[in-house]
């Protein structure tokens, strides 16, 4: 399966991530940093779509693409939604490339209080976040 390039690389992951979001103290800093990267996501195409798995418990609409080479998991994601994009970009430089005992390992509601984000995200995001949580795990065992 060819998944979209990851356009992060290995330039931002957990720790860049929680550093890059606590250096803006205000909400809105932040949501403008969400946005640009998540914009630097790739876009899937209809047919991508089409493959790809729709993550119940989304409030928008959430696809991820997954492959493993036996070792490392390595993951795509699009949405629908802005702010949506911009959660997944976290989610995917803390997962995308990593072996599964550190994929299993990773509390991801951490990472979003460590960013300071926890606290502005309502319950339904919340909710979406633990089942794209969940999908990802799974996906590793």
């Amino acid at each position: 399966m060819d998944l979209p390039t990851h356009p992060f690389g290995s330039e931002l992951d957990q720790k860049m991530v929680t550093e890059m979001l606590a250096q803006h103290a205000c909400w809105e800093d932040k949501y403008r940093q969400l946005i640009l990267w998540g914009k630097r996501l790739p876009t899937f195409t209809d047919e991508q779509k089409h493959t790809a798995r729709l993550v119940n418990g989304c409030e928008s609409d959430v696809w991820f693409l997954h492959h493993s080479d036996g070792c490392r998991h390595y993951f795509a994601a699009d949405s629908n939604a802005r702010i949506v994009k911009g959660l997944l970009a976290i989610v995917l430089a803390c997962v995308h490339g990593q072996h599964p005992d550190t994929i299993h390992a990773l509390d991801l509601n951490h990472v979003f209080q460590q960013a300071g984000l926890s606290h502005h995200l309502s319950e339904s995001r919340t909710n979406g976040l633990h089942a794209i949580a969940q999908y990802v795990q799974h996906q590793t065992t």
